[in-house]
């Protein structure tokens, strides 16, 4: 009897992510939907699984623009590069969101409600600073398990109550 071999390759890795991200940007959406009603509607829960996507694909297309941003600054010194740096950085992650919100307001239509001061900005600002942090500890979480090939274990108990 041979042993299999179970790794996990980058596009796998990358795949895992991404699910993982907006299945913890779902559950942080549909939290604030359920206990921040007068700030943030959702109409359904596919309208919620929508906007995961759009802010998942939002959210890493501007970090990728912030990592270009800082990568063009950094190669540049003096205190004047850094005002620019942390001015136009400040200007896209601040922009953004405004972005995304008019992007899913779009998409949603009235699926959607934000409710409080200008327009809901406040509370849609809020939801990306929940869903970063979220996101930050289910990565952690992640590579943890990579790092100690936990998820070895899943394979095969998957497997075993696949037979």
């Amino acid at each position: 009897m041979t042993q299999e071999v179970y790794s996990i390759n980058s596009k796998q890795r990358i795949f895992l992510l991404f699910l993982i991200f907006v299945l913890a940007d779902l559950v942080v959406i549909n939290l604030f939907d359920e206990y921040a009603r007068e700030y943030f509607y959702l109409e359904s829960f596919t309208d919620s699984i929508f906007m995961a996507l759009i802010l998942q694909i939002l959210l890493k297309f501007t970090i990728q623009i912030e990592h270009k941003i800082g990568n063009f600054f950094s190669s540049k010194t003096g205190s004047v590069n850094l005002i620019g740096r942390i001015l136009v950085t400040w200007a896209l992650l601040f922009g953004s969101k405004i972005i995304m919100m008019l992007v899913i307001d779009i998409v949603l239509g009235d699926g959607i409600q934000y409710f409080g001061p200008y327009h809901g900005l406040g509370i849609f600002i809020l939801i990306i600073i929940s869903i970063i942090f979220t996101e930050i500890i289910f990565k952690k979480i992640f590579f943890f398990f990579i790092r100690l090939k936990l998820y070895k274990l899943l394979i095969i108990f998957y497997k075993s109550i696949s037979l």
